[in-house]
């Protein structure tokens, strides 16, 4: 793995999502049954290479992906009955999903990498009161 690639992309998350508390390797902080050790809202990231393709001169075509699991602890109500501003800070966690988004589409580490390109988001079902979601983006390189 790239080391340098992975500190790359934590570095851009910390500084263009200034609302995310811990950007962090996903190292199962999560998955805790006690309180996570992680500050709220969170951003664990783990990278992998799902596919490598040989090409000439003992070089590999790589197919990096970034999963990131974004954590929130809501507590405040999102019902349409909530007053607005209770629904603001609860919802709040969709901002920051989509600033999460502007920094990593098209993202291509001072031309390092291809351009960054979101797979997919789902929320996780969680019964620990914790709103988290599982965010895909993938990009290559040569290696």
């Amino acid at each position: 793995m790239e080391k340098e690639l992975f500190i790359a992309l934590c570095d851009l998350l910390k500084s263009k999502v200034p609302g995310l508390q811990w950007v962090d390797a996903d190292q199962g902080q999560l998955n805790v049954s006690e309180r996570p050790p992680v500050a709220f809202p969170c951003c664990l990231v783990e990278m992998s290479y799902p596919q490598c393709e040989n090409h000439t001169a003992g070089t590999q075509r790589v197919r990096v992906r970034f999963q990131l699991r974004v954590a929130f602890n809501v507590s405040a109500p999102t019902n349409a009955s909530a007053p607005i501003e209770v629904r603001e800070k609860a919802l709040a966690q969709y901002d920051t999903l989509q600033r999460i988004h502007k920094a990593l589409q098209w993202w291509s580490y001072d031309r390092k990498i291809n351009p960054t390109m979101r797979v997919s988001v789902a929320p996780e079902s969680r019964s620990d009161g914790l709103k988290v979601y599982r965010a895909i983006y993938e990009s290559a390189f040569m290696d």
